[in-house]
């Protein structure tokens, strides 16, 4: 799996979206940062970004994603 193919798939959904993957093949570690998950609970966000991933999860394209997901401010602090 390329990180790239992840980065436009988020952004695609999440339009505004910062996304820095980290690792290789099948298992990736995904930040992802937005505004516009300010106000959302952790598991909102999480279904947001896992939305666009779902397909590649159910093909075993993607194996393991490990997500962290932040708004611009929370990401400063």
């Amino acid at each position: 799996m390329n990180p790239n193919d992840l980065i436009q798939r988020i952004q695609t959904a999440i339009p505004d979206a910062e996304v820095i993957p980290s690792g290789e093949g099948c298992s990736f570690n995904l930040t992802v940062v937005s505004a516009s998950f300010a106000g959302e609970p952790l598991l909102k966000r999480h279904r947001r970004v896992m939305a666009a991933l779902n397909d590649l999860i159910a093909s075993g394209e993607l194996h393991a994603v490990t997500l962290k997901t932040h708004t611009p401010e929370e990401s400063r602090g």
